[in-house]
């Protein structure tokens, strides 16, 4: 039997004060529904009943993630890559905004290909880049010259 993480506490402030929110499918690997919940404290969503760690590598393991593949196969993953550095430059600036800092030390949880952290990196921040699967690990090396950390 598949192992699932429930939160009974907000996994950001471990309010207690938890909700289903929606219902949302995956479109691109799975196709399963998921449930997001909100934390009523700090407006945190995050999805409830998640596979554990044994069993959440098949859901990036598709050709059809581009942050692990970084394919420009499609239409889609195309207009992906076109619109990538916006994207990079938008999530800097709030970055930049929330700390209060041009540069500083960041930590990259779910690297996938290293796109942002080697964005990151390249505008003077030290980076630290975490991505639990090897091939996107590889990726980000070949790809965005990146080393990233298991």
């Amino acid at each position: 039997m598949p192992q699932l993480i429930h939160y009974t506490i907000c996994p950001v402030c471990a309010s207690n004060k938890i909700s289903k929110s929606l219902h949302v499918k995956d479109h691109s690997v799975s196709g399963e529904t998921f449930e997001l919940w909100t934390c009523q404290e700090c407006s945190f969503r995050f999805t409830q009943d998640i596979p554990g760690q044994n069993e959440i590598g098949r859901y990036y393991q598709s050709d059809s993630y581009i942050s692990h593949s970084d394919t420009n196969k499609g239409l889609v993953n195309r207009l992906y890559h076109l619109i990538r550095t916006i994207t990079l430059r938008q999530k800097r600036s709030l970055v930049q905004q929330t700390t209060r800092l041009n540069t500083g030390t960041l930590l990259d949880i779910g690297a996938g290909t290293g796109a942002f952290a080697a964005f990151m990196k390249k505008s003077g921040w030290r980076v630290t880049g975490l991505e639990p699967d090897a091939e996107a690990r590889r990726k980000a090396t070949e790809v965005n010259n990146i080393s990233l950390l298991p």
